[in-house]
């Protein structure tokens, strides 16, 4: 299905590209940790360390993070901002960024799509066009045990048949099975409980977050394709892009 966010696309391979997620989810944990610096009392920032120990983040790489963003730690202050572009016949982008200079981002966004044959949008004429949504990555059924007097988890996979049983009763708008891997979509003012939920029946939760889903999608084809795909590979290999969403049917967000 066009909209959905593989997660085979989030395992980047390479030293650069395994050094910019690093980057990122370091960001996002910097700005979670501004609501506090331990994770059973911040949900945003649990969220964030789930995606970090996916990815693979060190432990000091982690707790570097959270002090900065806890203030703990002098760093930067980082920000979240969104920025909107267009791209070749009717195709559209929301650009995810986490920077701590705004200036310097805003003007790398406007060069990368002007360079590449899309061009900015006014705030507000993109955003209309995507849903907020919840997305929630689970990779199989946690199993609790101990070895040598500590707590240790080991992840087994799940029988698909009885995982889509027992979601099918929580309040979710549409999932996905494959490879191992679900995706389970929900409206954004049911993802907190959805996910309290999944964790509750023993699954394992490798991502958990809010994305934005186009509402209707476009088809490109020939040169607007390849223009549009030039687009989303630029933008995406921007150090202070977090994420890009877009409403093209033939090809993945990142």
């Amino acid at each position: 299905m066009g909209r959905r966010h593989s997660i085979a696309a989030r395992k980047a391979s390479g030293d650069a590209a395994k050094s910019r997620i690093y980057s990122i989810i370091g960001k996002k944990i910097q700005i979670a940790a501004k609501q506090g610096a331990d994770p059973k009392m911040n949900p945003t920032l649990e969220m964030v360390l789930e995606k970090a120990r996916y990815h693979g983040l060190p432990r000091d790489v982690i707790e570097r993070a959270i002090l900065k963003g806890s203030g703990q730690l002098e760093g930067e202050e980082m920000k979240e901002v969104i920025y909107e572009g267009y791209g070749p016949n009717g195709s559209a982008f929301l650009i995810k960024t986490i920077t701590s200079n705004t200036n310097r981002t805003s003007s790398a966004v406007r060069t990368l799509l002007t360079k590449t044959g899309g061009a900015m949008a006014e705030i507000g004429s993109v955003a209309r066009q995507f849903q907020e949504k919840g997305l929630i990555v689970i990779d199989g059924v946690s199993r609790k045990y101990e070895d040598k007097g500590r707590e240790m988890e080991k992840i087994e996979p799940f029988d698909a048949e009885k995982l889509e049983l027992e979601l099918m009763e929580l309040a979710i708008s549409d999932l996905s099975i494959e490879e191992g891997i679900a995706e389970v979509f929900t409206e954004k003012a049911d993802f907190i409980n959805v996910r309290k939920q999944v964790v509750a029946l023993g699954y394992h939760i490798a991502e958990a977050d809010l994305h934005y889903i186009a509402e209707n999608l476009v088809q490109l084809t020939g040169e607007d394709l390849e223009t549009f795909t030039k687009i989303l590979e630029i933008l995406s290999e921007d150090d202070d892009v977090d994420h890009v969403y877009h409403n093209v049917a033939t090809s993945l967000a990142t």
